[in-house]
């Protein structure tokens, strides 16, 4: 904010605004679907539908807007970012991550919100193993997840579809 933000409260307050922007914009569920739709239908084509052929790593790069419109179309429950005040903080990730339990022979999908802390971003830090980014596990309506953050594929593939 050009120097003018100075204690934790402005920036609340700045945060708070900017939130009730992307909210306004993005996160009517009528316009999150539709602004959603084409990045919905990728995900699920390389996480459901082409599982077995798709490549191992995908990486898809957006803006906050693309995040805010993502968690509102595919229902995500609410959630929160600790140490942080915006609900999708610049550089954030949304992770998703395939998993296979072989002593119970089943698939799994886990989510993951990462992103800096507004220190981290503020003081602009490095990331590195001692200073890591954070991590949020989040959960999709209709996909429950288990103390570990980890949902069946199958109702993963049932909330997608």
């Amino acid at each position: 904010a050009w120097g003018e933000i100075k204690s934790d409260q402005q920036w609340k307050v700045l945060s708070k605004l900017k939130n009730g922007y992307q909210d306004s914009l993005f996160t009517s569920p009528e316009v999150a679907r539709n602004v959603a739709k084409p990045l919905v239908s990728y995900i699920d084509k390389a996480l459901v539908t082409d599982r077995t052929s798709a490549p191992k790593i995908t990486v898809l790069v957006g803006h906050d807007s693309n995040i805010a419109s993502l968690l509102t179309a595919l229902d995500f429950k609410p959630y929160q970012l600790h140490d942080q005040n915006e609900r999708t903080p610049i550089g954030g990730k949304i992770v998703f991550q395939r998993w296979h339990d072989s002593k119970a022979n089943r698939d799994l999908m886990k989510i993951e919100y990462v992103y800096q802390s507004a220190e981290q971003l503020r003081n602009a830090d490095a990331l590195t193993l001692q200073a890591p980014a954070q991590r949020v596990t989040l959960e999709l309506s209709g996909c429950p997840i288990d103390a570990d953050g980890f949902c069946p594929m199958d109702k993963f593939d049932s909330v997608l579809n």
